[in-house]
């Protein structure tokens, strides 16, 4: 089950009452999606890989990982995914063969889903005074593009985003190639006119979520999941089973 931290009611009844145990607190990092691309640095390469490939280096990666869907495979061949993408250093590039499991020293990688074509969101509640400011930015920015000002995308009418899952870096440049791998799919998503946040859900503990650009104020952590083991006569290692791993794949079919 999954609920709020706030939610006290909710979580004493599953875990006081239904044996429940808390698993995950998950977060949601949201980068509004700008009028501007975001300069990508020369030294860097970003290949496209094809579905039959990252299928392999998903599940080499998330083999371990709970909830990884078994059916993967038609998860990246989705025509709601927009294709997985690897970054790493330029001079690697050539040392490095795809058709081969062996992975580059450095890189990061990360898939991404359109979710324009299934629902829409809309910010409500909120005040003028936010209303005027966030207009204000977009404004501003029409005025004097050369400045390249973040202007805030107007999300108080319906709006898609765009969905990162399976994201995983390696290596002393893993951190660097994560975050211009986001700002590649920034700069996707700035082509699409539905598109107005990108968002990415990671662990708590996962080195990758301090390297995803996102603003502090429209992303949460309040999430949590609770799960229950039903074989609860096995006493053995009971406060162990239920530890998770500190990476997490979230198919985004379940969103």
């Amino acid at each position: 089950m999954a609920t709020e931290c706030s939610n006290k009611p909710s979580l004493n009844l599953f875990t006081k009452k239904c044996n429940y145990a808390k698993f995950r607190n998950p977060a949601v990092l949201v980068q509004p999606v700008h009028l501007h691309s975001k300069p990508l640095p020369s030294d860097i390469m970003i290949v496209r890989i094809p579905p039959q490939l990252a299928e392999i280096v998903y599940r080499n990666i998330f083999s371990t990982s709970e909830f990884f869907p078994k059916d993967v495979d038609r998860l990246l061949s989705n025509k709601l995914s927009l294709g997985t993408f690897m970054a790493l250093p330029k001079k690697s590039l050539s040392k490095w063969n795809p058709m081969t499991s062996q992975l580059p020293d450095s890189f990061a990688m990360l898939s991404i889903w359109d979710t324009t074509e299934v629902y829409r969101l809309q910010v409500k509640g909120v005040s003028v005074i936010t209303h005027a400011a966030c207009l204000g930015t977009r404004v501003l920015d029409a005025m004097v593009p050369w400045l390249k000002i973040p202007s805030f995308p107007n999300v108080f009418e319906n709006f898609g985003y765009y969905f990162l899952y399976g994201l995983y870096m390696q290596g002393k440049d893993g951190s660097r190639l994560m975050r211009n791998l986001c700002k590649f799919a920034h700069n996707m998503a700035r082509n699409d006119a539905d598109c107005r946040v990108v968002v990415a859900e990671v662990g708590q503990t996962d080195p990758v979520r301090y390297a995803i650009p996102h603003w502090k104020r429209f992303s949460w952590d309040e999430d949590v999941w609770c799960i229950k083991r039903l074989d609860q006569d096995k006493q053995n290692n009971y406060h162990e089973w239920y530890k998770s791993n500190s990476i997490i794949f979230v198919d985004p079919r379940d969103l």
